[in-house]
């Protein structure tokens, strides 16, 4: 018997069994990731519209290795984000171990989320609302796509706010950036 030919038989006999192991590994997976979606949702009152986005988010990511807690944490933080009642990252913070890792997913997730409004939606929002000249509005936005790492977990509209207020050459301009993107205080984000 040729030895190719043996182990193609050993294999063909292992393979229903490692298959049945894999689905129950990724059951396994997803029961832990809901859980986990279940006990930070309760600490932090979010609503069972987001609970539901966050796990449909979250198995997109399941087998790629990350932890179930910083899934789980970011699937919530960009559901939430999607269904228009955002949570800043400091929210979680307190419920995850590896901060950097949940940041990574969250990055990830954004990539695959392509509805969620970009920065410069904010901004052409904040420009129409105050008047502001184009060019201001064209180098906030530029601002705000350099600094896009930095600005991740922030508030958007202070972050446009700031863009525009930090291009605008009238500094009192502040009270009108802030009362068109309904912020109190802008300069808190500057410092």
């Amino acid at each position: 018997m040729d030895k190719d030919y043996k182990n193609d038989i050993i294999f063909d006999r292992r393979w229903p069994r490692l298959r049945k192991y894999q689905k129950d590994v990724l059951a396994m997976r997803y029961a832990k990731l809901e859980e986990e979606i279940m006990r930070l949702s309760s600490s932090l009152a979010i609503p069972q519209s987001c609970i539901d986005n966050a796990a449909r988010l979250a198995r997109q990511l399941v087998g790629r290795g990350y932890s179930p807690q910083a899934l789980a944490a970011a699937a919530l933080i960009m559901a939430c984000r999607m269904s228009k009642t955002p949570r800043p990252i400091s929210d979680f913070l307190h419920y995850v171990d590896n901060i950097e890792k949940m940041k990574r997913v969250l990055r990830e997730l954004s990539i695959l989320v392509k509805n969620t409004p970009q920065l410069d939606h904010y901004v052409a929002i904040i420009v129409a609302r105050a008047n502001i000249p184009p060019m201001v509005a064209k180098s906030a936005v530029e601002l705000l796509h350099r600094n896009r790492r930095a600005l991740q977990g922030r508030n958007p509209w202070a972050a446009a706010a700031a863009a525009l207020w930090l291009n605008g050459v009238d500094m009192t301009l502040l009270k009108q950036f802030a009362s068109a993107s309904a912020i109190r205080n802008i300069s808190k984000l500057l410092k």
